[in-house]
This record gives C-alpha cells, structure tokens and sequence, in this order.
C-alpha cells in the first residue's frame, strides 16, 4: 500500500508537469507523452494477447501502428483535412492487414483480431488525452479529476464497507457500495470544478449528468481491461509503475473516459 501511494503521488506530481507546460511551444511535451505511452501500452497489450505464446517479430509491427496512428492525431488535430488523414490511414491499415493476413501463413485470424484491437484500444485513448489538453488545461484536469476521485474512493470506500461484489467473476475486490462513492463523490467534485471553472459551456444539470458519466464510463473501462487480464490469467499489463502495474493499468479507466469526453467536445 504504502509503495501504491508514493508512486501515484509521484506519478501525479510528473503527469501534472507534463499538463501543465504541454501548450504553446510546448505542446509536444503532453502530446509526446501521449504518443510514448500509447506505444509501451500497445507493448504490454501485445504481450498479453500473446500469454504462453512466442512472441514473432510481425507481433511488433502492431506497436509501430499504434504510435504512428496516434502521432498522426497529434500532428493534424488543427488542420481541415485532419478527417481526411484519418480515413486514409484507416483504409491503409484495413488493406495492410489484408495482405499480411493473406500472405504470411502464421498470421492466423486470431492474430489479425489481436492486433487491430490493440491498435485501436490503445490508441484512441491517448489520442483523447492529447485532443483534450489542445483545447484547454482546464478540460484535461478536469477528466482526471473525475477518473482519479472514482478509482480512489471506489477502492477505500470499497475496501472498508464494500460488502456487494459488482463483479466477482472480473474483480472480486470491486464491490458496489465502493462504485456507487466513487460515482457520487467523482461526480459531484468534477461537476463543481467544470461548472465553476466554465470547462464546460453547459448548465450545471448538464455538466453534473456529464461527470456521472464520464464517471460510470471510466469505471467500465476499467472492468474490461480487468476482463483482458483475468482471460490471460495476469495479474498486470507490465511493472513500469510499481506498485500500479503498467501504463494500461493506470490509465485503463481514464482512457475511456478520454475518448467520450473527446467525441462530445468535438461534436458539441
């Protein structure tokens, strides 16, 4: 417990470095992070599709299209044909996929299904994070505000009074008396900082039904990412934070939450 907390301190102090200079001609600062962790998070997906498997050379091919699809977000967030990039790298990775999976006898469906799920799992997330901070500090703070107070106060208070699984077949430690605190304490504190801060151009009703969601959504993202694991029979994703696993273990609530928050900015 006590190495838990340093190193969240001592993450939450670094990542807050990273927010808090990433704009201006600075801005490669967060979004090079961005790219870095979604590259070593494709890294630790990949090992895990490939558990009690050798792992092939063509297996790290899906980490160098992670990172690439990520960065061509990060460079043409602001460019008009930024929609355009995206749909032909999409349509490019359909049709490399298919050749690689006609040609190379080894690369079975499985291998293909793999690898475009970790792409795209560990790619939309960050690309979220990168998008969010272009539009304001203040937005970026707040999706962490709401993903952090859930994790943390779903944990202790789940530890203390939880005494209803929420899923005992994914997470036998989770329990609902501890989703329901996170839920309302993450919500209502994320809903007082983006109301009173302006984060979000909307009435108070609409912010707080916003932050139980983003809420409720980052919980989900992390039940799935504890479903990965259990059917790979680990424990986590890698080792890079001790104490928190990997970079999807620490990330693998907000993530989800990045991304609906992104797609309601840019559509709203």
């Amino acid at each position: 417990m006590k190495q838990r907390i340093i190193t969240g301190a001592l993450l939450a102090i670094v990542l807050g470095l990273f927010v808090y200079f990433g704009e201006g001609e600075w801005e490669f600062l967060f979004s090079g992070l961005c790219v870095l962790l979604a590259g070593v998070a494709a890294y630790e997906f990949m090992k895990m599709t490939r558990t009690n498997q050798k792992i092939r050379l063509i297996d790290f091919l899906v980490i160098d299209l992670t990172v690439l699809f990520v960065l061509l977000n990060v460079l043409f967030f602001r460019k008009d044909w930024y929609y355009l990039a995206v749909f032909i790298f999409l349509i490019g990775l359909i049709f490399l996929y298919a050749l690689i999976y006609i040609f190379v006898d080894s690369f079975k469906q499985s291998d293909l299904a793999n690898q475009l799920l970790t792409i795209f799992y560990c790619s939309f997330g960050f690309v979220g994070f990168a998008y969010l901070r272009t539009v304001g500090i203040h937005l970026i703070i707040y999706l962490f505000i709401v993903t952090m107070l859930t994790d943390v106060f779903a944990y202790f208070i789940g530890v203390k009074f939880g005494k209803h699984r929420l899923a005992a077949k994914i997470s036998p430690k989770k329990s609902i008396e501890g989703a329901l605190a996170g839920l309302v304490i993450a919500g209502v504190l994320g809903s007082l900082y983006a109301y009173y801060l302006n984060v979000l151009e909307y009435d108070y009703v609409l912010v707080l039904l916003m932050s139980f969601g983003l809420s409720i959504v980052s919980q989900i993202g992390d039940l799935i990412a504890s479903k990965f694991k259990r059917e790979a029979g680990i424990k986590d994703y890698g080792n890079i934070f001790p104490g928190h696993g990997g970079v999807l273990d620490r990330f693998d609530s907000s993530m989800f939450a990045a991304m609906v928050l992104m797609f309601f900015v840019m559509v709203l």
